[in-house]
């Protein structure tokens, strides 16, 4: 199959805004798409990894998010900051694979392996085998809390207070305002204290 290129050089397309690239993108433009892939690839991945936890369903969510930018770039809107439009997609990849594990009790987590929901590093534990064990179990535990909070408060708190991702951004892409965003954050943290608690 033929690729498509914008008249765009390769220094232009490196130097394009996001919009730009997305109108490269619905006009079949494969080295405007290769350039947005390398923008946001890493973020949303660790995004949808820390929404879903497994690392075999965040790589096939990031690559149904991909495509869907491929297919749908001509429907995005200008008006909107594109990163929102693509943590949008990504946001509503994650909500419907939640809907489809919903029997699913605990999450999988992957500590170490391809980078993925990487163990905060313990420094210095020696020979305390223990202590490890336990730390580990905390981690469990936490994955679990985060797993178990309603959509909402979830993705306000992984996109906020877990990605550091400003809370106007938070917003756009939630579809929320700002003090709501401030509000389902507080409100997640508390499910999570409590949870945490029950589980000691």
């Amino acid at each position: 199959m033929l690729k498509k290129r914008s008249n765009r050089s390769l220094h232009e397309t490196l130097e394009a805004s996001d919009a730009e690239l997305m109108s490269d993108i619905a006009a079949g433009d494969h080295a405007a798409f290769a350039e947005i892939m390398s923008r946001y690839k890493t973020p949303l991945y660790r995004f949808i990894l820390r929404y879903v936890g497994a690392t075999a369903d965040a790589e096939d969510i990031l690559q149904e998010t991909l495509t869907k930018v491929f297919s749908r770039a001509s429907t995005y809107d200008p008006a909107w900051k594109a990163s929102v439009w693509i943590y949008r997609i990504a946001l509503n990849k994650c909500r419907d694979h939640g809907r489809k594990q919903k029997l699913r009790k605990y999450v999988s987590w992957d500590f170490g392996r391809n980078g993925s929901a990487e163990l905060p590093e313990v420094q210095d534990l020696g020979p305390d085998v223990e202590h490890i064990v336990a730390y580990r179990q905390q981690y469990d535990r936490l994955a679990q809390a985060i797993e178990s909070l309603p959509h909402n408060l979830r993705s306000a708190l992984v996109l906020n207070a877990i990605e550091d991702r400003p809370q106007l951004e938070c917003a756009e892409i939630l579809g929320v305002s700002r003090k709501s965003v401030e509000m389902l954050v507080y409100r997640a943290r508390k499910k999570l204290r409590e949870h945490m608690e029950l589980t000691e």
